[in-house]
């Protein structure tokens, strides 16, 4: 009788953690569809009264020198303007969404919906081949993350980014079409340099152009948001570091 007794007290635990695994698979399932998965440039919108928003305005992101950066899109192909000074060429961000790995995050009950981080195809180190010629590297795919420090948007290897602000990023539910990050579309243009190529992009996340953090006393903050547009041929192999 004592055996049955504590048989049938352990069903509900049974039940309970069987329909946790069930709400967490389908999490998991909404988290690594198709839809999110589908890789995406992103096109900078900006309508704040300023004489630089046509710096910022319909300006296409790269990643360079580690951080993600506004560049002048070309009116024909959408895509970065070439350079003519000999440097290297503009990576756009080439990216989609990922559940960042639960390892490296702290521990929450199932089910749990998971964090969705954002990942980039990377600047490829060149390498030199048998004739000394430089040649394209394997492309790799890189985290995106917020530094908790500086509020930078950075690209790194899961290293790097698991120590920062890395997600969870999506898209506006109206459109999906926006870029988000903690559920808000706090990104700013923060002018570095002068010059019009000198923007880069900043999490905003007490939405006060960055005043908080002394950033908006020292350079120009331009409210924007960073808009997906879905790429048409994303047949290569990558592989997330």
């Amino acid at each position: 009788m004592v055996l049955d007794l504590l048989t049938l007290a352990a069903i509900p635990t049974a039940v309970g953690t069987s329909e946790a695994v069930h709400q967490q698979r389908l999490l998991d399932e909404e988290a690594e569809s198709e839809e999110r998965q589908a890789p995406f440039y992103l096109d900078v919108y900006c309508d704040a009264e300023s004489r630089k928003r046509d710096e910022v305005h319909d300006a296409i992101i790269i990643l360079k020198d580690g951080k993600l950066r506004l560049w002048p899109k070309d009116a024909h192909t959408k895509l970065p303007k070439e350079v003519s000074d000999g440097a290297s060429e503009p990576h756009p961000f080439t990216g989609f969404f990922l559940p960042f790995p639960t390892e490296d995050l702290p521990h929450r009950p199932m089910p749990a919906r998971p964090v969705l981080g954002l990942v980039s195809t990377v600047p490829a180190n060149a390498d030199v081949d048998a004739k000394g010629k430089a040649k394209a590297g394997k492309p790799k795919l890189n985290w995106i993350f917020a530094d908790r420090e500086t509020r930078e948007l950075r690209y790194g290897p899961r290293a790097e980014a698991r120590g920062h602000v890395v997600g969870p990023w999506d898209w506006t539910e109206d459109d999906e079409q926006g870029l988000t990050l903690n559920g808000d579309e706090c990104l700013v243009a923060v002018e570095e340099e002068a010059g019009g190529y000198g923007w880069a992009v900043y999490w905003d996340d007490d939405d006060d152009r960055l005043k908080g953090h002394g950033i908006a006393q020292k350079h120009r903050v331009l409210r924007c948001s960073l808009e997906r547009r879905l790429v048409e041929d994303n047949r290569r192999k990558i592989e997330v570091e």
